[in-house]
């Protein structure tokens, strides 16, 4: 009983910290690939000045950075959003949906609110129309051996572009 802890629990504890290492590193690859494809996203949105569709589709710019990116990962988006698959088609929602992308006008939310604070006594639609957009991306945690994914959203938004 010289030895408290064998040989086997040794061996159990390194591979305990190998796939917990494993995990990490997956975890921040996944995400760092996720950052970076919406980032672009966001970039080519801005470019355009907001026309991020051709025809009911995906810009082809957009289109290429999740080929480049080689990004695959889905997820559902929220109610709000409109989802689209890798594609660029528009997907129900509800559907499974590579990147999700919500339109908010700025001016007509600005407009709202003064008219709450007073009622009928600022001039409204004055402003000019603005909009931007938020972008949400998804990532997962694939454990190896167990093969549980959990899945996980990254998400940003582009400047206000004004029409």
């Amino acid at each position: 009983m010289k030895e408290s802890i064998s040989a086997t629990t040794l061996f159990q504890l390194v591979i305990l910290f190998i796939l917990l290492f494993t995990a990490i590193m997956c975890l921040t690859i996944n995400n760092s690939n996720a950052f970076g494809v919406k980032d672009e996203i966001v970039n080519v949105i801005e470019l355009s000045n907001g026309n991020y569709l051709d025809n009911g589709k995906l810009s082809s710019d957009i289109l290429k950075t999740i080929e480049q990116a080689t990004y695959r990962t889905t997820g559902k988006c929220d109610d709000d959003y409109k989802g689209y698959d890798k594609g660029g088609n528009e997907v129900n929602t509800g559907d499974k949906a590579s990147i999700c992308i919500k339109e908010v006008n700025v001016t007509k939310e600005m407009d709202k609110y003064i008219n709450d604070l007073f009622p009928g006594k600022v001039a409204t639609d004055d402003f000019l129309e603005g909009k931007y957009y938020q972008i949400i991306v998804f990532y997962q945690l694939d454990l190896p051996i167990l093969n549980n994914s959990y899945n996980m959203s990254s998400k940003g938004e582009t400047r206000i572009i004004y029409s």
